[in-house]
C-alpha cells in the first residue's frame, strides 16, 4: 500500500483503486479547452443529432417558472404513461437521474463485497468504475468475434456467489442486439435466486430494427429482474438526465428506489419526458432518420475498406489500421469528434455517432484523410 493510499484513511480502498471517472468530451468541455465548437461535428457521445420533440421544448419553456419547487419524487404522471404502455404496476416502476443511477443502484441493492457479478465486455465504459467501487468478484465475458453477446459464456460464468447478471442489448459499443433465442436462453438459464438486470438504453432503436421485446420475455421469468431505460438517446434528452426501471416485483422496486436520491429527476426533465413520450410521431421521425444515417455511415465505412460492426443503434463501430485513440485525436483536428473503444484488446476500434446526412458525409471524408 503506497503513501498516497495511506494519506486518506477515510476513503474506501476499493474507491482509491477504482479507475478515475473520465470527463467525456462534451461540447462544453471542448469549448472550455478553447476549441471553436461551431466548427466541430459532435459524433462521439451517442447523442441525438436532432433536438428533442418541439412539444418537449415547449413543455420546458412553459414550466421554467416552476424550477424553485422540488420535482415530484417518483414522477407519477410519467408512471401513468409507462404503466399503461407496459402493463407494469406503478409500484414496480422506479425513476432515476438518467439510467446510470439505476444501473448503479441495481448493483448496490444486490451485492456485498466479494460477491459475484457477470458482465459482457466490451460494453459501456461507465460499468468499469461502478463495479470496481463495489469490491465485486467481476466476471467479464468477452463478446463473440462478430460483436454479439456471448450468452453461453455468461451462463457458464455464473457461480455460487453470483448475485447479479447484466445483459446490455443493444450493446454499446458494438451496436449488436440479442436475438429471441439468445434472450430466452439467458432468461431461462439465470438461476431464480440471481438478479437479471437488462440495460436497454438503446431499446427504441432495437425495436425499430426488428429486435425482440425484452420485457415480454422477462415477464415469463420466475426469478427477479430489472430492465432499465433512458430518455437520452431516442428521445434526444441527454441533457435532462431522466431514466426509469421496470422491476419484477414491488419489493425489488422499493429496494432500488432506496438507492436513489429523493429529488433525483429534474422538474423540467419530467415535463419534457411526458411530452416526448406522447409525441410518437417525432420519435418515429428520429428512429427513421437515424436508421438512414446509420446505413450511410456503415456503407461509407465499407467503401473505405473497413469492416464495421452491423449496428442497430445510433452509432457504428469499426476496427481501423492503427491506434483508435490516435485516429480520434486526428479526427478532432479535422473538425469531427468521434470516440475510441477503451477496452484492452480493442485499441484499434473507433465508434462514430450517427449524424445528419451532411455530417455523416463530412465525417467519412475526414476519416478518409486521416486513414490515408
Amino acid at each position: 500500500m503506497n503513501g498516497v493510499q495511506n494519506s486518506s484513511p477515510y476513503i474506501r480502498q476499493a474507491l482509491k483503486e477504482a479507475p478515475n471517472k473520465v470527463e467525456p468530451p462534451t461540447v462544453g468541455v471542448l469549448r472550455h479547452r478553447g476549441l471553436d465548437t461551431s466548427k466541430i461535428l459532435s459524433m462521439g457521445l451517442n447523442e441525438s443529432c436532432f433536438p428533442p420533440s418541439p412539444k418537449a421544448i415547449e413543455a420546458m419553456r412553459q414550466n421554467l417558472s416552476a424550477v424553485n419547487y422540488y420535482p415530484d419524487a417518483q414522477c407519477p404522471r410519467l408512471s401513468d404513461i409507462i404503466s399503461e404502455r407496459t402493463g407494469i404496476d406503478h409500484d414496480c416502476i422506479v425513476w432515476g437521474n438518467g439510467s446510470e443511477e439505476l444501473l448503479k443502484g441495481a448493483i448496490d441493492l444486490s451485492l456485498s463485497p466479494g460477491q459475484g457479478l457477470v458482465l459482457p465486455a466490451p460494453t459501456f465504459w461507465g460499468y468499469k468504475s461502478m463495479v470496481a467501487a463495489f469490491e465485486a468478484d467481476v466476471s467479464e465475458v468477452e463478446n463473440l468475434p462478430d460483436g454479439h453477446t456471448n450468452i453461453d459464456g455468461i451462463l457458464t460464468n455464473i457461480h455460487g456467489s453470483t448475485k447479479i447478471v447484466f445483459l446490455i442489448t443493444p450493446n454499446n459499443p458494438t451496436g449488436r442486439m440479442v436475438d429471441q433465442n439468445g434472450l430466452e436462453k439467458l432468461i431461462n438459464g439465470v438461476p431464480e435466486d440471481v438478479l437479471l438486470c437488462v440495460d436497454e438504453a438503446y431499446f427504441e432503436f432495437g425495436i425499430h430494427a426488428g429486435g425482440p421485446n425484452i420485457l415480454n420475455g422477462l415477464k415469463t421469468r420466475k426469478g427477479p429482474w430489472i430492465t432499465i431505460f433512458t430518455f437520452s438517446k431516442a428521445y434526444a434528452l441527454a441533457g435532462m438526465r431522466i431514466g426509469y426501471a421496470l422491476c419484477s416485483d414491488s419489493e425489488l422496486a422499493q429496494a432500488l428506489q432506496k438507492t436513489t436520491c429523493v429529488f433525483n429527476v429534474p422538474i423540467l426533465a419530467q415535463f419534457a419526458g411526458e411530452a416526448a413520450l406522447l409525441d410518437t410521431d417525432y420519435l418515429n421521425f428520429i428512429l427513421a432518420q437515424t436508421a438512414a444515417g446509420r446505413d450511410q455511415l456503415y456503407e461509407g465505412l465499407r467503401e473505405l475498406g473497413l469492416e464495421p460492426y452491423p449496428s442497430v443503434t445510433n452509432f457504428v463501430s469499426t476496427p481501423v489500421a492503427g491506434n483508435g485513440r490516435d485516429v480520434m485525436v486526428a479526427m478532432l483536428d479535422q473538425g469531427v469528434q468521434i470516440n475510441a473503444w477503451a477496452d484492452r484488446g480493442y485499441e484499434n476500434t473507433i465508434r462514430i455517432t450517427v449524424g445528419t446526412e451532411e455530417a455523416n458525409a463530412a465525417c467519412l471524408a475526414a476519416l478518409r484523410t486521416v486513414l490515408a
